[in-house]
């Protein structure tokens, strides 16, 4: 599949502003930690295993665009899907929600998106959740959720490939029940949770492995300081197997 590079700056800059400032900052929360969510009801979808790229309709033009800037804007059934729904009811829009592709067995693994868009992968396993809107027939979008959750459902009515993800109202005790029926199942990779004050919680169970770190890279603009870490895991036999890079190495110290 060829896969360009956007020359709208604008829609690129909204892209990036809503990861720095949304996506990026939704607040982690164990399946043991519940009890921190706050009172009062929220509304509650669970978590696809996919990555995150934008439905962006400019012009009457539509395409998905991603917050490196790589868009795609030739033709495949989801996206020829999309020109036929939310392209014929808004002509100027901004939507986010994450990008999968179904891996043949059990839920979207986020690996499966690159084989999917890859050369000599199989586009027609993509499918697409959307979950939140940044622009609206050209303007901002409502500030409650739930009314920008609405326009959602509506331009994405009828869809097979495209949704609206499936989202409950639901008071924070009954979240550990939608967590074991949706998580503990494997059915989702875990839950976001959307609190009437605007804050915004993933949950997601946690594994912990104790690694050996076996490479690192040194940041382009501090050599003495390092970028990422390769990490692997030593086996009962002494070998040791790769895991892959890690780029949360705390602080600079």
């Amino acid at each position: 599949m060829k896969i360009g590079h956007t020359k709208n700056t604008e829609r690129l800059s909204q892209v990036k502003v809503y990861k720095r400032t949304v996506a990026s900052r939704y607040r982690a929360l164990r399946d043991n930690e519940l009890d921190q969510l706050p009172e009062g009801s929220m509304k509650v979808s669970p978590k696809v295993d996919g990555e995150l790229w934008f439905i962006s309709i400019s012009g009457g033009e539509v395409s998905l665009m991603a917050t490196n800037g790589r868009e795609i804007t030739e033709s495949m059934p989801l996206l020829d899907e999309l020109r036929k729904t939310v392209g014929s009811r808004t002509k100027d829009s901004l939507i986010a929600g994450e990008l999968f592709a179904l891996g043949g067995e059990g839920r979207p693994r986020v690996g499966d998106v690159a084989k999917a868009l890859g050369e000599g992968g199989d586009p027609k396993r993509l499918g697409y959740q959307a979950f939140d809107l940044l622009v609206h027939d050209g303007q901002g979008p409502p500030n409650d959720y739930g009314e920008r959750f609405a326009v959602l459902e509506q331009f994405l009515e009828g869809g097979k490939r495209a949704k609206a993800i499936k989202t409950m109202d639901t008071a924070k005790a009954d979240v550990a029940g939608l967590y074991e029926q949706l998580v503990a199942s494997g059915k989702a990779e875990g839950l976001i949770a959307r609190a009437g004050d605007g804050r915004i919680f993933k949950i997601k169970p946690a594994f912990h492995i104790d690694c050996a770190v076996i490479g690192f890279t040194q940041r382009q603009e501090a050599p003495d300081q390092v970028r990422s870490l390769l990490l692997g895991l030593i086996r009962g036999d002494g070998t040791t197997q790769v895991i892959g890079a890690c780029g949360n190495v705390g602080t600079d110290d």
